[in-house]
């Protein structure tokens, strides 16, 4: 008992306030460390946090309807996804020479495809002839690989009974595919082939060059050239990337124009009378991506693409964006022909577009015809080439099409 009524507690209940004084002072200094951690925590949180949750919130949702209701040849939703994780979706590291916009677009159309260079020099691109008939064929790229390989590839072209050849010389990565000579260019070189080297194989084997350049889908020309890139619209320089990191050129700007009038002029120099140009047309953009600028949604953007329309002689659209109630994304230069600057409509036909589950005719032959029929409707009296996906269809099927497009009167196609 008597150890039980004395078993050192006093030292022990000393010891315990002693540890309590101690621990006081402790928390005091606790408190001010948590309030700091949880403003910083705070701070982080609405710097990265929104725009994470927001890029999370996206994975996995489903399609929102496009600006334009008329239906799309492709179903790829665009939003945006970084390309670094240190930057919000949809941007990507900021530059310091961030453009000005155009506000007076409608100078670009009047004036032609003339521009101030950064030199201070009017650089005007050449006149492209307008009355060539061809029949074509896409060759690949790999054929520009050595004079011997494009040689043997227009040779087959020309024994298959073509007398033009179509070479893409920009793709949509924005890469030449040839020895560019434009200023700051040199790493987007892809190719190992000059121009004279390219036309004298043509000249050889006696088909007519046609180039093909992709103008505003252009991921590595705008990496290169930033003053071209679509900006995020929060004001910060950002560059606005897809749901695919790619980078797309702003029609807006005068860099743009600028940089495609160059690569005009250097290809009609070069010794090319035709450029056919593809993807003059908007990135597919849906609502829920918050970081593209809702200027570039009215229904008046499609005013914008005059500005590089004359880089080149035939403009390259969808048939599914120009079949529907509405013309579609790739279809805009069209709501405004006497833009055009007289260029030629390149209509690309192909099978996975135009489905018979859509209700567009089983046989190749009709659903060529029956295309045609209705795109004239709303090209008017505009020139079109006929452009067949070759990949649609069987070598049978292409013979008949060919075929028909002599019956229905077109004196040029490509067949792709």
């Amino acid at each position: 008992m008597n150890k039980r009524k004395h078993y050192g507690r006093k030292i022990k209940k000393t010891k315990n306030l002693y540890r309590k004084k101690k621990t006081a002072g402790q928390k005091a200094f606790g408190t001010v460390m948590l309030v700091l951690a949880v403003s910083a925590i705070a701070f982080l949180g609405f710097c990265i946090g929104k725009p994470l949750l927001d890029y999370l919130g996206n994975i996995g949702t489903k399609d929102v309807p496009e600006w334009t209701p008329a239906a799309s040849y492709s179903e790829k939703q665009e939003s945006g996804v970084p390309e670094d994780t240190s930057a919000p979706a949809g941007t990507e590291v900021p530059d310091s020479s961030a453009p000005v916009s155009n506000t007076e677009t409608d100078k670009d159309v009047q004036s032609g495809f003339d521009s101030e260079t950064a030199a201070g020099t009017t650089e005007a691109t050449p006149q492209i002839a307008d009355d060539m008939i061809i029949s074509a064929v896409e060759v690949p790229a790999s054929a520009l690989a050595n004079r011997s390989s494009l040689s043997a590839v227009l040779a087959k072209a020309k024994s298959g009974g073509y007398d033009a050849a179509i070479v893409q010389l920009k793709d949509k990565s924005g890469y030449f595919h040839y020895k560019t000579e434009i200023e700051g260019a040199e790493e987007l070189i892809s190719g190992s082939m000059t121009l004279d080297e390219i036309i004298g194989v043509f000249r050889e084997n006696g088909m007519t060059p046609v180039a093909e350049i992709a103008v505003l889908s252009d991921n590595m020309g705008c990496k290169t050239f930033p003053e071209m890139c679509f900006k995020v619209n929060d004001g910060s320089g950002w560059s606005w990337l897809d749901r695919y990191g790619t980078r797309w050129a702003n029609p807006e700007y005068d860099a743009t124009r600028e940089y495609f009038a160059k690569i005009s002029a250097e290809l009609i120099t070069g010794g090319f009378e035709s450029i056919l140009l593809t993807d003059v047309a908007f990135p597919e953009v849906t609502t829920n991506d918050i970081y593209f600028d809702a200027a570039y949604m009215t229904a008046d953007r499609y005013k914008l693409l005059y500005n590089v329309i004359k880089a080149g002689n035939i403009a390259e659209i969808n048939a599914l964006d120009v079949l529907g109630e509405t013309l579609g994304r790739t279809a805009e230069i069209l709501y405004d022909k006497s833009r055009l600057h007289d260029n030629k409509i390149a209509l690309v036909i192909s099978r996975s577009d135009l489905t018979v589950e859509a209700g567009y005719p089983a046989d190749a032959k009709s659903l060529v015809e029956s295309v045609l029929y209705r795109a004239q409707e709303k090209t008017g009296d505009l020139p079109i080439i006929p452009v067949i996906d070759g990949q649609s269809f069987d070598d049978a099927e292409k013979a008949k099409i060919i075929a028909a497009l002599g019956d229905m009167g077109y004196d040029s196609y490509i067949m792709r």
